[in-house]
């Protein structure tokens, strides 16, 4: 867990989200890098003529910009004890952010990409795009998505929403390592709907799993806790309304709770996530090679 990659588009929920970056990265020892993805601007010209746009120059530009950025996030976060501040460097490159991503989490090895959430008009929304959600679907490293209400308070338990099978162990293996550096709780909630499972001893399942993943990891401060409810979105909110819990995670599948917490219709429900962390674990994570 030695570097983490933070995409930013200069606004305030970006900056919010690379402060959240650099308190995780203090305990962690990691390396921060900061990630700008740009596009050439189309030429307009009324005479017909194409002014030559230097991409070099806009680089350059924009990594200025980068550069007062660390500068100011050096001060806000690291001007108390300078000793602790970890190593932060920035990047940026022409392309689509998706693809800038890709290519330079790839080129780190980044252990995670940590993004900014904002709020517009009750909705929540990824600050970088209307397609940033293909960096989860398309993406193979975890993604941390940091509300713009969100603080960093530290973190002492960690809830994986998941369904005790054997894709929910890679991401467990990774919340305990991460878990380890905070000495937190890794809590698994399973939530079942009473009308499926009444007759199925689901505790005794989970307890078995945890188990089983506690000798995995070597790590101890696992707990499974079943969450029964009439239905899933009911379960979501419980989880949403838990007052101590300082990261949600799950592994994304397609029609799963992720698409519930940022379904327009269920989303103002759903306010604890304006300031509750979420850690999801794409697809593509589960089948990268180790």
């Amino acid at each position: 867990m030695k570097k983490i990659l933070v995409p930013t588009d200069f606004s305030a929920p970006a900056e919010n989200a690379a402060k959240y970056a650099i308190s995780m990265a203090k305990v962690l020892d990691a390396r921060v890098t900061i990630v700008n993805a740009f596009v050439l601007p189309v030429p307009v010209s009324e005479n017909g003529l194409w002014p030559v746009i230097d991409t070099a120059d806009l680089e350059g530009n924009i990594g200025g910009e980068l550069d007062l950025m660390v500068k100011k996030l050096l001060d806000d976060s690291c001007s108390d004890d300078p000793g602790s501040c970890p190593t932060i460097d920035y990047r940026c490159a022409e392309g689509p952010v998706i693809s800038v991503i890709k290519q330079i989490s790839g080129q780190i090895d980044t252990d995670l990409i940590l993004m900014g959430l904002s709020g517009a008009g009750g909705l929540v929304n990824f600050i970088l795009g209307s397609n940033s959600m293909a960096i989860i679907e398309k993406g193979d490293r975890p993604v941390l998505l940091i509300p713009f209400g969100a603080r960093y308070h530290g973190i002492k338990k960690i809830v994986y929403a998941g369904s005790l099978t054997p894709q929910d162990i890679k991401p467990l293996e990774y919340l305990c390592k991460l878990a380890l550096w905070f000495k937190a709780e890794v809590c698994v909630l399973h939530i079942i709907e009473m009308r499926k499972d009444l007759n199925t001893d689901i505790q005794s399942i989970g307890e078995d799993f945890i188990d089983q993943i506690r000798i995995l990891t070597g790590y101890n401060k696992i707990c499974y806790e079943p969450v029964w409810n009439s239905n899933i979105d009911q379960g979501l909110e419980w989880i949403a309304e838990q007052e101590d819990i300082d990261i949600v995670s799950m592994l994304h599948r397609k029609h799963n709770l992720l698409d519930k917490i940022f379904s327009g219709s269920r989303t103002k429900r759903f306010a604890r996530y304006t300031t509750t962390p979420l850690l999801v674990f794409p697809p593509g994570y589960i089948e990268k090679e180790a």
